[in-house]
């Protein structure tokens, strides 16, 4: 049955299906990481202050009750105060991800007087997260912790694990800890972009020391861990973690020019907002077989047939997949069970 939302006084009938939208609204980032994915839209033609405007206008419209906008690098971006004024005069909610390393005091307020939340990369102890993010990062981003802390914005940590940091997952979560986060995550850096070109993305065997040490850490800490991209996590530790897989999640991902894609880490545009108006292009991504295809997976490896998961993670991370094995259900390359079943070349 349809849901109805009232947006601006009109009673609208809402698609039932999307819960939230994660949404980088831009490419433009005061850091090059050496793991970025993004840099690759930096020659997209980013939509104008107004096209913006319509789209959190139309997200509103659909129901949508949560936003998450990231880049880039949001808080250097001039549209991102009056997008975040947008998105919260139409009744939703958003986080922003950021470096932190270039939060401003009067962003800090805004966030707090929203009530929104802040995921900050930090990949490890200073010279580490110097490394994968350029020579001064961490000292940068301490500081704009600390302003964040100040306005009272609550914000989590996110570890990108790399082959040049998954050694110090536990020294991440202790830096997050002792920065004050409410909360700590691990994502697996994805062999795309630059991380793909200078091979820095992990394998199984990095991602299960980074995620046993992690864990380990962030229980003796009571700091609640979440493993991002991640929806096989038992098969890596038993200890108590957060876990979701985005096949079955209410979720889009929206790149810079408006387009919705199939993840936004791989260059498959399902529809365009930006040219046929968001309701339409989500009733086509809904509609459409890749879609459907990840979502319920008609035949999944072996492995996944047998795994007592099978019902949520579905076959794993269907980018990463596609990205190292060329097929969106051929097993994720981070589960151990479908390492070990995979023929050696």
């Amino acid at each position: 049955m349809p849901l109805e939302v009232l947006v601006a006084g009109r009673r609208l009938e809402a698609l039932v299906r999307v819960r939230n939208v994660i949404w980088v609204f831009t490419a433009a980032c005061n850091l090059d990481c050496i793991h970025c994915y993004v840099a690759r839209w930096r020659g997209l033609r980013e939509l104008s202050l107004e096209e913006k405007l319509r789209l959190v206008r139309e997200i509103a419209e659909l129901g949508v009750e949560h936003v998450g906008l990231t880049g880039g690098e949001p808080l250097i971006h001039p549209h991102f105060p009056r997008l975040a004024r947008e998105i919260v005069d139409h009744g939703m909610t958003y986080h922003v991800v950021t470096n932190a390393t270039m939060v401003r005091r009067e962003a800090a307020e805004m966030l707090a007087r929203h009530e929104a939340h802040a995921i900050v990369s930090v990949d490890g102890p200073p010279e580490i997260h110097d490394r994968m993010r350029g020579p001064g990062a961490f000292r940068m981003l301490e500081k704009g912790v600390a302003t964040l802390r100040e306005a009272g914005v609550e914000y989590s940590s996110v570890m990108a694990v790399s082959r040049l940091n998954y050694r110090h997952a536990a020294e991440a979560v202790e830096a997050a800890y002792r920065l004050g986060a409410v909360e700590a995550a691990l994502i697996p850096v994805m062999p795309v972009g630059r991380a793909r070109e200078a091979r820095v993305y992990v394998g199984i065997e990095e991602y299960r020391v980074a995620v046993k040490a992690a864990a380990a850490r962030a229980e003796e800490l009571g700091l609640p861990l979440s493993l991002w991209c991640t929806p096989f996590a038992p098969l890596l530790t038993r200890r108590r973690v957060y876990y979701w897989s985005c096949r079955l999640s209410p979720t889009i991902d929206i790149d810079p020019a408006g387009r919705l894609l199939l993840c936004d880490v791989l260059d498959i545009v399902v529809a365009d907002a930006s040219r046929q108006g968001l309701r339409k292009a989500v009733e086509e991504y809904e509609r459409h077989p890749l879609v459907k295809l990840v979502e319920n997976p008609p035949r999944l490896p072996e492995p996944c047939q047998r795994c007592m998961l099978r019902g949520s993670c579905r076959g794993g991370c269907y980018a990463r997949a596609l990205l190292l094995r060329g097929d969106l259900n051929a097993g994720d390359p981070l589960c151990p069970l479908i390492v070990a079943w995979t023929p050696k070349a």
